[in-house]
């Protein structure tokens, strides 16, 4: 009755006044890490802008072949020019096309884009931990996210990899909207998740994964709505590109890359990352030229695309069947590889040269190696609420990776569900300080030490590790909490 009385005679205006003290704070904090994180992507970009902007990548490179397949979209080849069978997903190209088109053909506009883009991961992150674990989690997330060294670096590439993270990051809230009841973000959802698909197809493993949970958290016409509006949206951008890829391959330009690269990640000499292969050079054109050459000498007659490519599939296939063992041995080393702290195959040859540019680059940013052994702490705290979003697209993410060479590029993917999983790991060390005080210090800080040594981690990123981990703990500790975020659960 008493708190019935004080809520009865509590004003509109005095009720507006505590909300604003209440968020007013938290949107100031979250509006600095974005201004933060778009600052350091823009002063990465003017350092490196002679490099990345006025003059033309070497032939070869990933950006030098996105630009040569969204230049002749441009110029109305829609089939993406002589270069388009060369990339084994060429979806990016086109949104590159449409941008360098709008921007009287000037590079440098698709580039500012991908970088607000970027800058927009944080805000992502944020509402993802939010969702998880409150503001305090949400905010270590996003700080996290702002400062990620490959996301930058990459969003200042004209490369697909550019816009993975920004897309996974929405992909992973719309699904928590949608889980949450929220049916109008199954479309936007399924049309991102089509996106990641196109971006880095191994993700169509993943894409039934992750729907499955967002479409099986509520009852039977319920889930089959979110089911179609997923599906749908996923069709609006799947479809024009299969049918892109039959029309391609019709005119016998279709890309035919998943048999050699099936088989340079499963062969005989095979360790785990990128093994060059006899007769057949290690770059886009050897991919696509050598490695029909070698197919048809080892046939003894022509073949067309789709043929070069089951070939090499067969002799994958076949070295699994002669020695399983070593197969076996070998999806456990590209496992260990997919989490590996040295970021081995994520920058290329671009890095040290823009290295020496950017001041950004130069500095102690986080990497894969200062998020994962926090977010294995942060997957077993997700698993034990059955909150599964994440722990599910990790898991999942890394099965696509393992029929394939593994490189660091590869799983940028895992960075925004690891980044939310090491700000829940941070809370829940949170937790056991509150519980047992600093002592649990001493169970803690070894056990992420040798986790840190067993990803591989250089002396630097162990730095960083508990860099991260201090400041997380500040952060956490003396931040206004919401306080039903132990209440926070997944519908089961």
């Amino acid at each position: 009755m008493r708190l019935h009385g004080l809520l009865w005679h509590t004003s509109p205006v005095t009720r507006f006044h505590n909300y604003r003290s209440r968020w007013a704070p938290r949107a100031a904090a979250l509006i600095a890490v974005g201004i933060a994180a778009l600052a350091l992507r823009l002063i990465h970009l003017h350092a490196v802008w002679s490099l990345m902007v006025d003059e033309l990548p070497p032939p070869g490179m990933d950006r030098w072949l996105n630009m040569q397949i969204a230049s002749a979209i441009a110029e109305g080849d829609w089939l993406g020019g002589w270069a388009a069978p060369f990339d084994s997903s060429p979806g990016y190209s086109y949104a590159l096309a449409v941008l360098y088109s709008l921007s009287g053909r000037h590079w440098a506009v698709p580039l500012i884009v991908q970088l607000v883009l970027g800058a927009t991961t944080p805000l992502l992150v944020y509402d993802i931990g939010r969702r998880h674990r409150g503001h305090a989690v949400g905010l270590v997330a996003a700080l996290l996210a702002a400062l990620y060294q490959p996301a930058i670096f990459y969003e200042g590439l004209l490369v697909k990899f550019s816009l993975v993270p920004v897309t996974t990051a929405f992909v992973l809230l719309a699904l928590l909207r949608v889980r949450d009841g929220e049916l109008r973000w199954a479309l936007p959802a399924g049309l991102a998740l089509g996106g990641l698909a196109l971006l880095r197809p191994n993700m169509l493993v993943v894409a039934p994964v992750v729907a499955t949970w967002a479409s099986l958290g509520a009852g039977g016409r319920v889930a089959i709505q979110r089911s179609a509006l997923l599906a749908a949206g996923a069709a609006v951008l799947l479809v024009p590109m299969s049918v892109r890829d039959h029309l391609a391959g019709s005119r016998g330009r279709a890309a035919a890359l998943g048999g050699i690269h099936f088989y340079i990640g499963t062969n005989p000499k095979a360790d785990g990352e990128y093994v060059v292969l006899d007769g057949i050079r290690p770059d886009i054109v050897g991919h696509v030229v050598d490695a029909r050459r070698e197919a048809e000498r080892r046939v003894g007659r022509t073949l067309s695309g789709p043929e070069v490519s089951r070939f090499w599939f067969e002799r994958g296939l076949a070295f699994i069947r002669a020695d399983p063992m070593r197969y076996a041995r070998l999806e456990a080393r590209k496992l260990r590889l997919s989490l590996d702290a040295s970021e081995s195959g994520s920058f290329g040859d671009d890095f040290d040269s823009a290295r020496q540019l950017s001041p950004v680059l130069g500095l102690p940013l986080v990497t894969f190696g200062t998020v994962a052994p926090l977010g294995f702490v942060g997957l077993v705290g997700c698993i034990r609420r059955r909150q599964l979003l994440l722990p599910l697209f990790v898991c999942a993410t890394l099965v696509s990776l393992l029929p394939f060479f593994i490189a660091g590029r590869y799983r940028l993917p895992l960075a925004p569900p690891m980044i939310v999983l090491a700000a829940i790991g941070i809370d829940g060390i949170d937790g056991l300080m509150r519980r047992h005080g600093r002592a649990a210090l001493a169970m803690v800080v070894p056990g992420l030490a040798l986790g840190a040594v067993v990803l591989g981690d250089s002396d630097a990123q162990v730095l960083t590790l508990f860099v991260a981990l201090g400041l997380g703990l500040i952060v956490v500790r003396h931040l206004d909490r919401d306080p039903s975020r132990f209440e926070i659960a997944e519908r089961p």
